[in-house]
């Protein structure tokens, strides 16, 4: 039972709004241990919920609920953790490869959890959660049976919560790389050093889409990683694919990929910076039927969206010049900082200054691993546009 308590001074905090996050500034100065947790009080004094304080944070309170009657233990987290596998379980179906548990989404703020075949990524991005990660360890054993569970913690995000860099095997035994099987495609993921949890699971749905559109096409994947979306393109009877990344390991993943699924007569890999062969390429003229465009996040703060913005419309106004007329562009964002309407804005925006005819056949986000909160618009973060280009 939290004993240490936290007083809202700004009865215009989001978190009568149904946010879960509560801004340092939205406080009245507290003695609350650092990750310990607190109840929240209202200006009256009256209980708001409990959750997670750290002063260290621009988020200084991390709500876990807003039940007076519920008590924070261990067990409290397991069911939790419990609740959130169960979801899963109804919306997975059988893929062997999805997230798990996904922050406030799930109720436990900070904890990403991450299936991959027989093993399970974690992300512990809250000091407060550190108490209570042998009961949640405990509980995704006892839940999912996992032959490992591998933590991810080398992470710039948890200096900001004063917790250690580190990455570390926490239960089981570590397979690595690890093969999952997508839309019918075997992958190989690097757990311990790919970027993020290994792979990017919230453009799983979107991968199967450009699937069903690329039968017979020439596409570009920029921006491809290890070739999620090439691959499954080529898989569904693309004619030919090129793969743009700067990152040489995750082309030599995406190489052995193709081999392990007997496309690497269709496939081609560059290492390349995306801005540079796009520019170099797009002055050439039309050369695809189908494009994808799938960045990392150009911006993870409100002041820097001027200069996102300019790197988007660079990288779609370049995509279009590529496209031959009746084509397709697959482009995406996962910047939370700029919404779906700014996001149309620069697409409109670069097809006006290429005099490029377009029209939005579809608007797509995240799968259902990555659920989403009405109060809390962060959690809805990847943009995914489908257009046709005339």
């Amino acid at each position: 039972m939290s004993t240490e308590t936290v007083r809202i001074k700004d009865d215009q905090a989001r978190v009568f709004l149904g946010s879960p996050w509560i801004y340092r500034g939205e406080l009245y100065r507290s003695t609350a241990t650092p990750g310990s947790v607190v109840t929240v009080l209202d200006g009256s004094g009256r209980e708001v919920g409990k959750g997670f304080f750290n002063p260290r944070s621009i988020i200084a309170v991390r709500l876990l609920t807003r039940s007076r009657r519920e008590s924070i233990t261990p067990h409290w987290f397991q069911e939790r953790v419990r609740a959130a596998v169960r979801l899963r379980r109804q919306w997975m179906g059988q893929r062997d490869a999805y997230r798990v548990f996904y922050a406030e989404s799930d109720g436990i703020p900070g904890l990403v959890v991450d299936r991959y075949g027989p093993m399970l990524v974690m992300e512990i991005l809250s000091l407060g959660l550190v108490p209570y990660t042998p009961a949640i360890v405990e509980m995704l054993v006892e839940e999912m049976h996992p032959q490992g569970i591998y933590e991810r913690g080398d992470l710039s995000t948890r200096e900001h919560e004063g917790l250690p860099r580190r990455d570390r095997l926490v239960y089981g035994s570590l397979v690595d790389p690890v093969e999952i099987t997508e839309h019918g495609v075997r992958m190989s993921v690097d757990i311990v050093r790919g970027q993020k949890t290994g792979h990017f699971l919230d453009q799983h749905d979107n991968r199967g889409r450009v699937g069903e559109l690329a039968g017979g096409k020439e596409v570009f994947d920029v921006f491809c990683h290890t070739g999620g979306f090439g691959l499954i393109a080529a898989a569904n009877g693309a004619s030919h694919v090129v793969g743009v990344d700067q990152d040489k390991e995750a082309l030599r993943r995406a190489a052995h990929n193709a081999a392990a699924n007997g496309l690497d007569q269709r496939v081609a890999w560059v290492a390349a910076n995306a801005f540079d062969w796009l520019r170099e390429h797009s002055d050439r003229g039309a050369q695809y039927d189908l494009g994808i465009l799938d960045p990392p996040a150009f911006t993870k703060s409100k002041d820097r969206v001027a200069a996102a913005v300019k790197g988007y419309k660079e990288i779609n106004l370049r995509a279009m010049k590529l496209i031959r007329p009746g084509g397709v562009l697959v482009t995406a964002s996962c910047s939370y900082h700029l919404s779906e309407a700014d996001f149309i804005s620069v697409i409109a925006s670069a097809a006006r200054d290429i005099r490029r005819y377009v029209r939005i056949m579809e608007i797509r986000g995240q799968g259902p691993d990555h659920p989403m909160l009405p109060g809390s618009p962060e959690t809805r973060y990847l943009k995914c546009v489908i257009l046709t280009v005339e």
